[in-house]
């Protein structure tokens, strides 16, 4: 029997063999945060953990987005002022009002949406719609950013940042950079329904998902509408959180998330039913060149996106790479309007498993919160 000096001291690993034992952990939340709390050197070697954050009780009027790369969204809901913020730097940019908008980028015209702070019993703000709490209000909003490729993460220069919200109406959905004074439309190809309920920034192009499964495809530059791409095939119950209303009546329920990766453009579907507290299933769908001959942009089912972990939630979509070589993995927040108990998950393609990461205590009915749980990724 082994004496207890011969027992290897695994605190001592080489630090280059602790990096590759990190990358293989068992997934990058739960797994990666048991393993950082081993001592500091195996946090150092493990880097920056993607962790979920939990709203917590109101205590102000701040409401913090997760974005990609550190940098996070933060709106004082007061009076719709915003800026982004990098965590680990703390650097700073100023962005504009959400309710300071111009028509197009050739207006120079600022007009503000209408915005009144209440704070009284029955209504926490009012727009062009009364939203009870907070919470109403937020639900409404979704978020995309863009940076660089090569650019130095805690930089803003070069980034654009994209929203929606329900009190902008049927335009499709508004982009600023840093320093802009408004946001500027993007309108609709075809005018029907309210916003965009996800876009992304991809290749020189912008990309806008609408209620009824079809995506406008812009130039990034111009904002000319090039292409109109069909919703994917076999999701007759295509959904979407910011329009839960809408989809109230349907007994299952496949919500999309788009997600740009370097490479690619991809769509994350979460298919749910009204009785699961659970996702039925995950899939993964690519968007590339039609076999038609005409060669349009269309959606195709895939198996995988390559090595990258993936992380949707209501607000954003964003992604890192994963260096394990553990083929894609999916990390989603089950999250409904109706329903106080909140899950995340972790779903391996590779695997085909599904495991829950997080799921919130059972209580009588939502907190008094701003928002709802999100990924940050540094």
């Amino acid at each position: 029997m082994a004496s207890q000096e011969e027992q290897p001291d695994w605190l001592d690993l080489p630090s280059d063999l602790v990096t590759i034992i990190a990358r293989r952990s068992r997934d990058a939340v739960t797994g990666l945060a048991a393993f950082r709390s081993v001592c500091r050197a195996w946090r150092a070697a493990a880097g920056p953990a993607p962790r979920l954050l939990l709203p917590r009780v109101r205590a102000s009027h701040t409401a913090v987005f997760p974005l990609s790369r550190g940098w996070s969204l933060v709106v004082d809901t007061h009076d719709a002022s915003c800026h982004v913020s990098h965590l680990a730097t703390r650097a700073t940019a100023a962005l504009p009002k959400l309710n300071a908008v111009r028509d197009g980028p050739g207006s120079d015209v600022v007009r503000h949406v209408r915005y009144v702070h209440r704070n009284d019993l029955d209504t926490a703000l009012c727009s062009n719609w009364i939203f009870p709490t907070y919470l109403d209000f937020t639900d409404y909003l979704r978020f995309a950013l863009h940076l660089p490729p090569g650019a130095p993460a805690a930089v803003a220069t070069g980034m654009t940042v994209m929203m929606y919200h329900k009190m902008h109406g049927h335009t499709g959905m508004l982009f600023c950079r840093p320093g802009d004074a408004a946001w500027t439309k993007v309108e609709k190809p075809r005018r029907i329904g309210y916003g965009y309920f996800d876009f992304a920034y991809h290749d020189g192009k912008v990309f806008g998902m609408d209620i009824n499964g079809e995506m406008a495809v812009f130039d990034a530059a111009t904002l000319g509408a090039l292409q109109l791409v069909p919703r994917p095939p076999d999701m007759p119950n295509l959904s979407s959180k910011m329009y839960d209303s809408i989809c109230s009546r349907k007994q299952e329920l496949d919500y999309v998330h788009l997600v740009a990766l370097p490479s690619k453009l991809v769509l994350v579907v979460a298919r749910t039913t009204v009785k699961s507290s659970r996702p039925v299933a995950l899939d993964l769908f690519e968007l590339g060149s039609s076999p038609a001959p005409d060669g349009q942009l269309a959606w195709r089912k895939v198996a995988e996106a390559g090595n990258y972990e993936l992380f949707v939630d209501r607000y954003h979509a964003t992604f890192r790479e994963n260096d394990g070589a553990n083929g894609t993995r999916i990390y989603y927040v089950h999250d409904m309007k109706k329903v106080s108990t909140v899950a995340a998950y972790c779903y391996s393609m590779q695997e085909n498993k599904l495991e829950c990461v997080y799921r919130s205590p059972e209580d009588d009915g939502p907190p008094d919160c701003l928002t709802r749980p999100s990924w940050f990724v540094p």
